[in-house]
């Protein structure tokens, strides 16, 4: 990835504002669907449990739709296409070299593509077929196995017009730096890289770094909401008399991150957005902008409960897989783990004091129905 894309086999890079870290390259593509075939073929048993290498780089393109905006890549699964220069598709193979041009030592991927009175017309990626490949989360695995969805990652910033700041004197944490490593997931630099060149999601324009342009839905500061969250582990032990369970996520990493997905919920993100944005902030990347700004409303309406929960469990998954932490005993499940969470945080967004909330999720918890909100 040391010279992980080609311009026509010219170097064409245009440096952003100096108070920017990314790197543009250049020409965009126009707005509407850009569809990459990909046509990578079968694999071998694969970490992640995704099925073949076609679920790994669909996983890939869809991380960077989720905060582009003008466009969106089209992942064209399994494709029986096969790779060309300039043949009218964009093409994402396997290769011992790159259209005649050797793959470096070092090299484990190579971005071509070609543009067009200042429009990308065709874009191609080629892994280094020499490599060893799997799919994987967090750290780099010894004995050079290389994470095709975190490189798939990078090669697709350049498809979108990305170069590496690292490559320009910029220090910044980035998945489109260079050189491969522990990061798997985009960052904020990345995301405002890109959102200059397209847009947020909803704006349409390029020249957009995303984020909301008004007043955004604030929450209680989170010493109080992990000071309910501690009342409520000994609301289960001692009162409830649970017994106690493990769970990779502790608690403070429950209320930390339950509370940043209901924030980026509240503020216009889908679920998908919002569990990505947190993704990106228990990966090291920055704390990605909410998705806009709510329209006002008497009663702060949260989301379902069910894609809260889906949310914990995922939660699971990034502190096990992704952080490699051990469990830890709690005796609160991770079911009323997060609907506990989020019934209190309703009602300290909808004018309850942390006082107040506690009563009333007592009321819940000992089936004395559900209180109403205090404004």
């Amino acid at each position: 990835m040391r010279r992980a894309i080609l311009l026509s086999f010219a170097l064409l890079a245009a440096a952003v504002g100096a108070s920017q870290s990314y790197w543009i390259n250049g020409p965009t593509w126009p707005s509407g669907v850009v569809p990459m075939q990909i046509e990578l073929g079968a694999s071998p048993a694969l970490t992640d449990g995704c099925a073949d290498w076609s679920c790994v780089a669909s996983g890939a393109i869809n991380r960077w739709n989720l905060f582009v905006g003008r466009i969106q890549l089209q992942a064209v699964e399994n494709s029986a296409q096969t790779k060309g220069e300039l043949n009218g598709r964009n093409d994402m193979f396997f290769a011992a070299d790159m259209y005649g041009k050797a793959f470096g030592q070092d090299t484990l991927a190579l971005t071509t593509w070609w543009y067009r009175n200042d429009k990308l017309v065709e874009a191609d990626i080629g892994f280094n077929q020499g490599k060893k490949w799997d799919s994987y989360r967090g750290t780099t695995r010894p004995g050079a196995v290389y994470d095709l969805r975190r490189v798939a990652l990078h090669e697709l910033g350049h498809v979108l017009g990305l170069g590496h700041p690292n490559d320009h004197g910029q220090s910044v944490v980035a998945m489109m730096n260079g050189t491969i490593g522990n990061l798997d997931s985009l960052t904020v630099d990345d995301i405002a890289g890109i959102q200059e060149l397209y847009g947020s999601p909803g704006s349409g324009t390029g020249g957009s770094t995303g984020g909301s342009s008004g007043a955004a839905i604030n929450f209680p500061p989170r010493n109080e909401t992990y000071e309910f969250r501690n009342w409520l582990e000994s609301k289960y032990a001692s009162t409830l008399g649970r017994p106690a369970g493990l769970s990779y996520s502790d608690v403070e990493g429950s209320v930390v991150w339950v509370q940043e997905y209901l924030r980026y919920r509240l503020n216009t993100c889908s679920h998908e957005q919002a569990v990505e944005r947190v993704r990106i902030q228990i990966a090291g990347g920055g704390v990605p902008g909410v998705c806009g700004t709510p329209a006002s409303a008497s009663v702060v309406e949260f989301p379902p409960r069910d894609q809260t929960y889906g949310f914990r469990l995922q939660l699971e998954d990034f502190y096990r897989v992704d952080l490699a932490r051990a469990a830890v005993k709690t005796s609160v499940d991770a079911e009323g783990d997060v609907v506990w969470i989020q019934e209190y945080l309703r009602y300290r967004l909808n004018g309850c004091t942390h006082a107040q909330s506690l009563d009333k999720v007592t009321q819940q918890i000992e089936g004395r129905g559900v209180p109403p909100v205090c404004k």
